[in-house]
């Protein structure tokens, strides 16, 4: 199982990469190479030679041999990121290359690196990412179904932000100490920074599409912007690329007149936003109110009421 390929799913900016690292820290191949290559941002006509490196004269430019990643990752870990962004052909070199010999471990790799007469084999522990849906890609045509089942023999899966709330207080804490961190190591008089109650309860209410990786430079603009020791909300809110939090749907160019309703289409995005808050707030209704600015709980009360939304009766005040 320590050996074995895993595969890690998740939305842009989740930390597969981090992920992948962890694996590889947990795992007896911990003191070998972790090496990782992102799939997406390298030429199609070039990622064959990055990966399993090529011969002098091989292409154009080839002034002498070099090793791919395959090799120098031999002995440890190779990180393919966003592999769902590779082209077919390439998507059958990697098939051919991650089946091991017979007899073989399932980490031995065979290889030719480009424009070479001669097969390399080298150990390597195969940990790939995607933030596509791979199991649609099958369905078109898009990605193979034979490598797909190579690479995914253990799948994970991240979570988003926005579907983990309850651990964005933590998590934006632990990234504003890395930068705390890297700040105070190259500044000795930078000032360490903190989050004050109300501007993480802000945090914690933003989607955050960009994940992890948007949370981290949201705190690493605010941290380098704030003059005293604490972040404020306007520091933040300045760092965010704000977004609407309603689907697109509930914006739509409708076709006015016929059944149209300004009222309907208004009170949509009324519950929309009540449950939405009802949800971050667990149910109680004093925090919802404050999370939407209504004056009192009872003002939410009687909107739940009057807009019918779904919720649990014994939610608290």
């Amino acid at each position: 199982m320590r050996h074995i390929p895993v595969l890690i799913l998740g939305e842009s900016g989740t930390g597969k990469e981090m992920f992948a690292r962890a694996i590889h820290s947990a795992s007896p191949r911990k003191n070998q190479p972790f090496v990782a290559i992102n799939c997406a941002a390298i030429p199609k006509e070039l990622l064959e030679a990055e990966l399993f490196g090529h011969v002098k004269g091989a292409f154009t430019g080839a002034v002498r041999d070099r090793k791919g990643e395959f090799d120098e990752a031999d002995g440890g870990t190779l990180f393919l990121d966003e592999i769902g962004e590779c082209e077919p052909a390439m998507q059958v070199k990697l098939l051919r290359v991650l089946e091991p010999p017979h007899g073989g471990s399932p980490c031995d790799c065979v290889f030719r690196p480009v424009g070479g007469n001669e097969e390399r084999k080298r150990n390597v522990r195969i940990i790939a990412a995607t933030n596509r849906n791979l199991l649609a890609e099958i369905g078109t045509g898009r990605f193979r179904e034979d490598l797909y089942y190579r690479l995914a023999v253990i799948t994970i899966g991240l979570p988003s932000l926005r579907e983990r709330r309850a651990d964005i207080s933590k998590i934006a804490a632990h990234l504003l100490e890395r930068i705390n961190d890297t700040f105070q190591r190259h500044d000795p008089s930078f000032r360490h920074k903190s989050i004050s109650a109300s501007t993480m309860e802000f945090v914690k209410r933003q989607d955050w599409p960009g994940n992890v990786r948007q949370l981290y430079n949201a705190l690493l603009q605010s941290a380098a912007m704030t003059d005293g020791d604490t972040i404020d909300r306007g520091a933040i809110a300045g760092a965010v690329a704000t977004v609407p939090s309603v689907s697109n749907s509930a914006f739509e160019d409708s076709p006015l007149g016929d059944n149209f309703s300004l009222e309907k289409h208004l009170e949509e995005i009324q519950r929309h936003y009540l449950k939405r808050a009802m949800t971050e707030a667990n149910g109680v209704k004093s925090k919802a109110a404050e999370i939407l600015g209504m004056k009192s709980y009872q003002t939410l009360d009687a909107q739940l009421k009057r807009l019918k939304v779904p919720w649990s009766k014994s939610s608290k005040q």
